[in-house]
């Protein structure tokens, strides 16, 4: 159920903004993050959970590292009570795998006024999306889906 924005509702406009911010993020602007995330944020993905928003904009330079041409296309913002939800791509070029291309959910959440955002947590499938495509690993994968599949 979605549920509209009220009038002095901020949740939507600071949602926006952030999708905004990501689909221009770059190494050069990480720390324009700071300026819609509270300064405790947690962000999970795939691969590790990070808190603050040091850390939030360190890891994110690291993945800019060896993420070469990372971009996020941002396709939908949502936002249902106090969560948001961001549908979007990233697409990147990172070693061994080379074009690396993948459609993924973010949820969020809000802090108390709706002007920040409070948590972050990306949804997408990091079995079939990113370990099964590195060389050594996919034939381990491959086996243990057949195995699982039978």
């Amino acid at each position: 159920m979605n549920t509209p924005s009220l009038p002095g509702d901020n949740r939507l406009a600071t949602l926006e903004k952030y999708a905004a911010i990501y689909a221009q993020l770059s190494p050069q602007n990480l720390n324009e993050l700071r300026t819609v995330t509270t300064p405790d944020i947690s962000f999970t993905d795939p691969f590790t959970t990070v808190i603050g928003q040091d850390e939030l904009c360190a890891y994110m330079g690291k993945m800019f590292e060896g993420a070469k041409g990372a971009t996020f296309t941002i396709s939908h913002v949502m936002v249902c009570q106090n969560m948001g939800f961001l549908r979007w791509h990233f697409s990147a070029r990172v070693p061994v795998i080379g074009l690396w291309e993948f459609t993924g959910m973010s949820e969020v959440t809000f802090n108390k006024d709706g002007t920040r955002i409070a948590t972050h947590r990306d949804h997408w499938d990091s079995g079939s999306e990113f370990y099964a495509r590195i060389p050594v690993l996919r034939w381990f994968i491959r086996q243990l889906a057949k195995k699982v599949a039978h």
